[in-house]
């Protein structure tokens, strides 16, 4: 008998340890009200990273596809955006202490967009080696922000340098036209009459986050100057004064202003005003940050099941805005609720929010699918996942 029972002991450890091997291997779906299966955040940005190297990677090229499965019209690979989405993931999965090859593999993939055959050289909207498309203002400041972080990261000098070296593309995108700001678009910079030129709030602003973290390592006036010229001309120009939240561009043909709202331009406000609070110590800056916030919660936030959750489109917009909760958290404790809601939403998505493949909906609620098929939807994952995880203080060992 007491063989009979030791032998049952070993099958039934050996099926414990065949199932537990299995969830190590396969994407996890959690329930968080079970004790007994638990996944860590930083597991969850790691996992949805190695469904994207699966589903988007070509292997061929070494880029990524713009959907999975490709869509009809897609071109050769993913554009700039959805790539820069990824980086900032990557950073993230760096920060928790990932060392894994592969996460290399989206910065190698990087230098095939870069043109330096119309100078000053920049991040064109498509990998040069198929064609020299447009070079967009808000993707070369995005790029700059996630090689300064890689910077932070991993202390890689290379990365510093060439987000230093953006700034003479940058500087060909300000002119006194509707009173300053940046482009959207180098090319239709010259085209006055064309609806895409525009001076553009992303643009302005994420520039203006990257020339504030620049300043921060290099202590470089110049960029400070700058910086402080853009956010007077978004504050200026851009904000709305009734809710403190930040329009999308000013038209420079007729100086016709297009007030849609996302996310993410009020999220980047968020950190820059905490950005200049940090450099000025000036309470004003900070009083700013905290107004946007409380506005940005009230305005773009919407109950679905008695829950809160953010808008369900454009789920990389809202990383951003949470970007800015996390950095306004340093310094106001009431921020807390915003990314506690934010994480809400994360949590949600991973056990209601994916279609058959284990990508995300564009809509964290689980409702409407969207854009699913997107990279950029996807890699705003990774990062958010990753960021909670620093947050947690999860690290990879």
């Amino acid at each position: 008998m007491k063989n009979i029972q030791k032998l049952s002991l070993l099958l039934l450890s050996m099926l414990v340890f065949s199932c537990q091997e299995n969830q190590d291997n396969e994407l996890t779906h959690s329930d968080p009200t079970d004790p007994v299966v638990t996944i860590t955040y930083k597991e969850k940005a790691k996992q949805t990273f190695d469904l994207i190297q699966q589903n988007y990677k070509i292997n061929s090229s070494g880029l990524y596809l713009e959907n999975f499965p490709k869509e009809v019209g897609d071109r050769q690979s993913s554009y700039l955006w959805s790539l820069d989405g990824l980086l900032a993931g990557v950073n993230q999965l760096k920060a928790i202490g990932y060392k894994d090859a592969v996460l290399n593999d989206s910065y190698t993939a990087l230098d095939k967009y870069y043109d330096s055959q119309r100078l000053p050289s920049a991040y064109a909207a498509f990998p040069v080696q198929y064609s020299l498309d447009d070079r967009f203002y808000d993707d070369n400041a995005i790029i700059a922000l996630e090689l300064i972080e890689d910077y932070e990261i991993t202390k890689n000098q290379a990365s510093l340098d060439r987000a230093i070296k953006q700034v003479d593309f940058t500087m060909t995108g300000e002119d006194n036209k509707t009173g300053g700001g940046l482009y959207w678009v180098e090319q239709y910079r010259n085209k006055p009459e064309s609806d895409l030129c525009n001076k553009a709030v992303c643009a302005t602003a994420f520039t203006t986050t990257y020339l504030l973290k620049l300043y921060q390592h290099t202590k470089n006036e110049d960029y400070l100057l700058f910086a402080k010229r853009l956010y007077k001309w978004l504050n200026e120009n851009t904000k709305d004064p009734v809710d403190n939240l930040f329009w999308n561009d000013i038209r420079v043909r007729d100086n016709y202003v297009n007030k849609t709202k996302w996310t993410y331009n009020s999220g980047a406000m968020i950190t820059n005003n905490i950005l200049l609070y940090e450099i000025s110590k000036d309470q004003a800056y900070l009083n700013e940050a905290k107004a946007i916030a409380s506005s940005t919660y009230r305005v773009f936030t919407r109950t679905v099941d008695g829950k809160l959750f953010f808008p369900e489109h454009d789920s990389w917009f809202n990383v951003c805005l949470f970007r800015g909760y996390l950095d306004l958290l340093r310094h106001d404790t009431n921020a807390q609720n915003y990314v506690n809601t934010f994480i809400s939403n994360a949590d949600y998505a991973w056990e209601k929010a994916r279609n058959n493949h284990g990508l995300f909906y564009e809509d964290w609620a689980g409702i409407k699918p969207g854009r699913d098929k997107w990279l950029l939807q996807q890699a705003a994952l990774v990062e958010i996942y990753g960021r909670i995880a620093l947050l947690k203080g999860e690290k990879q060992l």
